[in-house]
């Protein structure tokens, strides 16, 4: 490309040391029909519309490009070919800082890509020229298509608060992967020609792309880190810029009059037309298998897009069973690719001759992603129903790392990727529910065998005066004392009660009917004002519970005194319980 560049400067020169002897001549000579090739280069400002402040644009870059115009007076068409490159958008981590404070910052991280785009276009030219032919004022409006690729900013922070280290998403938008727009373009251009047929040109211009809004979300935290709002907006891509370049003209040769004929023409008779055929349009059925890469095993909810030569995109999520589904697909040349977890799958493609076949035609992709797949359920432990819009939150225990998710409407699912070699818990939290709190590790898995860790996450809600036994709250023998170090339950009532500061609640404890009911009164007492203790020492405010020990008043079986019973039938007169007394 450059040395064809190096050509037509050369031949310029020499074009221009040629001319410049007739231009005397010339000038005086008004000419306003020719054709116009122009080479041009310059700054591009990209813009990315309704981007938040800590994103900064506009995307700083440089353009090149070529023109080619037909005039026949104050009027014509042209051709233009561009290219543009922009800096890759930043992230302003330094205001970020500064909007969480006193929060600290631990760390930071942000990933992004180039711009690059193409355009194509043609449309009308307009121009103003004086009557000596060296200056020329040009209006061109170009309709066309572009290219465009990259632009992708994907930011992270982990931050220190008193609940801990808190790894937090800041910003995701994914960019824009080699698709194709329409786009609309306005250019001014202002040209002084020293010679007949060389000029020297200076412009600007504004680029519109159509249909390049793109989703993205950004993380604001108006009150803490630890619940930050997800917002979720839509971004539209355009520029403007200025260049300098260089121009040659090649005017058009003065038409001479017809010579007189003796006799009028004979027409010729009219050529038969033949119109072709219309091309057959068949129609097939596009399966396509989306599997892990490790395991083999299905992918569900994977974004298929599957683009045609044609110029149409179709986009569908995959089924249960890996599958997504084009009925009734068109023919033509396809390409295709599926996305899940912000990572992209194989390429496929369909040949234009592979709709000549009966049948549906099948495509497999294959997704390699190296974290594990947490599948989870939320699920109501009083009617067995899947619980939506609760949110999970996953610790993980081995880098202090945390991430939450919300359970989908109607199924309850929930979903995580796991690191390797790693310890977590997971808890729900829905206004008004009390949640178990689930453990899972990755320590000792193969990924390659092992896709799909999955869970079920009980929920259960604490209405006013309902009574809620809570089984793994264990104390020494005989004792208040607790064991708090196997007291999952410690932890299960300590986050309902931070998650829900306006509750006032009765924790009891009960004992089976072993031993005297005034020793088994004290005890049971004793053992309540224990749970209060340890939660008072947690950070929760006295006055908002009540101890109450009942000793082995309210047995739930048989085992009183006197009655024969197992260890395991004593055992679940033995609880603790909390009931909700208002707010």
């Amino acid at each position: 490309m450059k040395y064809l560049v190096y050509a037509l400067l050369i031949f310029l020169c020499l074009d221009s040391f040629s001319q410049t002897t007739k231009l005397k001549k010339d000038s005086t000579e008004r000419n306003d029909r020719y054709w116009q090739f122009s080479l041009r280069g310059g700054m591009d400002l990209a813009t990315k519309s309704k981007m938040p402040s800590l994103v900064k644009m506009p995307l700083k870059g440089y353009m090149g490009g070529l023109s080619i115009d037909k005039y026949w007076g104050w009027w014509g068409v042209g051709i233009d070919a561009d290219f543009f490159s922009n800096d890759a958008p930043k992230y302003d981590s330094a205001g970020f800082s500064q909007q969480v404070a006193p929060w600290v910052v631990d760390s930071y991280s942000a990933s992004s890509t180039k711009l690059e785009r193409y355009f194509a276009g043609i449309g009308p030219s307009f121009k103003y020229q004086t009557a000596n032919n060296q200056f020329t004022t040009e209006l061109n409006l170009r309709g066309g298509v572009t290219r465009t690729d990259g632009s992708a900013l994907s930011a992270n922070t982990t931050i220190s608060s008193v609940t801990g280290s808190l790894i937090t998403p800041l910003f995701l938008h994914s960019g824009y992967a080699e698709k194709y727009h329409a786009a609309a373009k306005a250019q001014v251009r202002f040209s002084y020609y020293p010679v007949k047929r060389i000029g020297i040109q200076v412009g600007a211009y504004y680029l519109y792309q159509f249909d390049t809004e793109e989703p993205f979300q950004y993380a604001l935290f108006n009150a803490k880190p630890e619940d930050p709002e997800i917002v979720y907006q839509q971004t539209a891509l355009s520029s403007y810029g200025a260049f300098v370049g260089v121009s040659y003209r090649l005017f058009d040769k003065k038409s001479k009059p017809a010579a007189p004929k003796s006799k009028p023409p004979v027409a010729a008779p009219a050529p038969v037309v033949v119109q072709p055929a219309a091309p057959v349009i068949i129609q097939r059925d596009v399966i396509v298998h989306v599997k892990d890469e490790q395991t083999g095993q299905p992918l569900y909810n994977a974004s298929v897009v599957m683009k045609g030569t044609d110029g149409r995109e179709q986009t569908t999520n995959t089924d249960k069973q890996g599958i997504a589904r084009f009925p009734k697909t068109s023919s033509a040349a396809y390409e295709m690719v599926a996305m899940l977890n912000d990572i992209s799958s194989t390429k496929g493609s369909i040949a234009l001759t592979d709709f000549n076949t009966t049948g549906s035609i099948e495509r497999t992709l294959y997704h390699n992603d190296p974290r594990f797949t947490l599948s989870g359920k939320v699920v109501n432990k009083t009617t067995l129903d899947p619980e939506g819009g609760a949110l999970a939150t996953l610790t993980n225990e081995t880098n202090n790392g945390v991430r939450q998710a919300s359970s989908q409407s109607g199924t309850g699912e929930f979903r995580f990727q796991l690191e390797a070699a790693s310890d977590f818990n997971v808890v729900g939290k829905k206004a008004g529910y009390i949640s178990n709190i689930e453990k899972v590790s990755t320590k000792g898995l193969n990924r390659s065998q092992v896709l799909y860790v999955q869970i079920e996450l009980g929920v259960e809600e604490a209405s006013k005066g309902k009574k809620i036994t809570l089984n793994n709250i264990y104390y020494d023998l005989n004792s208040a004392a607790l064991r708090d170090d196997a007291s999952s339950d410690l932890k299960k009532l300590l986050i309902f009660l931070r998650d829900n500061p306006g509750l006032r609640v009765e924790l009891s404890a009960h004992t089976d009917s072993r031993g005297s009911d005034s020793h088994n009164m004290r005890l049971s007492q004793s053992r309540a004002q224990s749970v209060v203790n340890y939660l008072v020492n947690n950070g929760i405010a006295r006055d908002r519970m009540e101890a109450k020990g009942y000793g082995e008043t309210q047995l739930i079986n048989k085992c009183k005194n006197g009655i024969a019973c197992s260890d395991a039938e004593h055992q679940q007169n033995r609880r603790t319980e909390i009931k909700v007394l208002g707010e």
